[in-house]
């Protein structure tokens, strides 16, 4: 009777119970998918598609029996999930966009113009090598992963004020890079 009743407490006392994770899926499944096309429309990515996913993730976690709230961990996750390909549609969109703006398809390369942008690059990866390491991460986590300065200053746990400031000085490092190339 004891026991039973410690297992009521904690129901992912045993997560690697399979009918324990059945139960999880069926309690909180269409509560995810509900939550999600009110947060974000039916898609994409499809509603559905992202329960499955925060599943998969609760389920390739180890310890995932030391999770108090299952439920909002699964949330967390699926809403983490949606945030993910967003950032990734919008970057590939931008991408799209500033080719057709600026009329430049992909066979339009002289081999000058190659060595240039070889260079370029390679100056670039250099200086932000050279950043200190707040610096670079902060540079890295807005332009490449796309996230905001608030987002960003939550991850690091500083300001936004910081967050836009050292970015600006990233930028400007990079642009003093870039501007040492076209003098030479």
């Amino acid at each position: 009777m004891l026991g039973s009743k410690a297992k009521s407490q904690n129901p992912m006392a045993d997560a690697g119970n399979g009918r324990e994770l059945d139960t999880l899926y069926r309690d909180h499944r269409d509560t995810i998918v509900r939550y999600i096309q009110r947060a974000f429309g039916s898609g994409p990515p499809d509603p559905s598609d992202v329960a499955q996913v925060a599943f998969e993730k609760f389920l390739a976690i180890d310890g995932r029996e030391g999770i108090e709230n299952p439920r909002a961990f699964l949330i967390a996750s699926a809403r983490n999930h949606v945030l993910d390909q967003r950032r990734r549609l919008k970057v590939r969109g931008d991408y799209a966009s500033d080719v057709r703006a600026t009329g430049e398809e992909t066979d339009d390369f002289d081999p000058e113009r190659v060595l240039v942008a070889k260079e370029q690059w390679r100056l670039l990866e250099l200086t932000i090598q050279d950043m200190d390491p707040r610096r670079r991460d902060i540079l890295v986590m807005n332009r490449i992963h796309g996230l905001s300065s608030a987002e960003i200053a939550r991850q690091m746990n500083c300001s936004a004020t910081l967050v836009k400031m050292l970015l600006a000085q990233a930028l400007v490092l990079c642009q003093r890079a870039l501007r040492e190339v076209e003098c030479e």
